[in-house]
């Protein structure tokens, strides 16, 4: 079968006038199918490095608050921490400084990571992502229906954090309580 399209494929190329555009445009399709399957093949890839950044993230986050007394405070925490975007550090600082600025006592009330005051302190799995946004949620392993809604963003060829239970998060991507 091979053979026989190859010939086929061979005799019309040599019998146009033009078999130099032929045979470039056989080259170029050749080269779009090429293309054309690492697109098939890069998502897949793509997909376990958004996927991995954001559990990994949110469960060391639980990690840290778990240690109670030795915890690093929720900026420090995520200003030190890889693969998170300028915006989502800064996003959260103000949002965390504006809320004690307002009330020195009580701050933001909640954290803004989980979009809870409490959290399940065995972690999160995967449980939705969005190749076409790369909004994500994950959901706690063992406290049913507890979920947060992330988003990876790639900047400068490498994926991070920019976005977490309402930082960076619009209001009607935010996961439902």
């Amino acid at each position: 079968m091979k053979k026989s399209s190859l010939i086929i494929l061979l005799f019309i190329v040599l019998s146009c006038n033009n078999s130099k555009d032929k045979i470039i445009i056989i080259k170029n399709k050749k080269e779009i199918e090429n293309k054309q399957l690492k697109e098939i093949q890069n998502p897949l890839e793509n997909l376990d490095s958004i996927t991995y950044i954001a559990t990994k993230f949110i469960n060391d986050y639980v990690s840290n608050c778990n240690k109670m007394k030795e915890q690093i405070g929720i900026i420090e925490w995520v200003n030190s921490y890889p693969n998170v975007s300028q915006k989502f550090k800064s996003e959260l600082t103000k949002m965390i400084q504006d809320a004690e600025e307002k009330d020195p006592e009580y701050g933001l009330g909640f954290d803004p990571i989980f979009d809870a005051q409490d959290y399940p302190d065995d972690g999160f799995k995967l449980t939705q992502f969005d190749s076409t946004t790369n909004y994500l949620t994950v959901e706690a392993k063992s406290w049913k229906g507890f979920a947060i809604t992330m988003r990876i963003k790639k900047m400068d060829n490498e994926y991070l954090l920019d976005g977490c239970g309402v930082i960076n998060i619009p209001k009607n991507k935010q996961a439902k309580r």
